[in-house]
């Protein structure tokens, strides 16, 4: 008897076959945007480091 390949599950099946779309943006987009989100956190961060130590001198 042959062995059956497993059945992929529906979500990968048409991630994998549909095409990108123009309102659809890459993963180096995705990427980027969410390193943008990171490098603000971080700046915020360090600003508010240096107002608690500038309010506790």
């Amino acid at each position: 008897m042959p062995r059956q390949r497993p059945r992929p599950n529906a979500i990968s099946h048409r991630r994998r076959h549909e095409r990108p779309t123009p309102k659809r943006r890459s993963e180096l987009d995705r990427d980027l945007a969410a390193m943008a989100k990171v490098w603000w956190m971080i700046r915020q961060g360090a600003v508010r480091m240096l107002g608690e130590i500038g309010r506790q001198y």
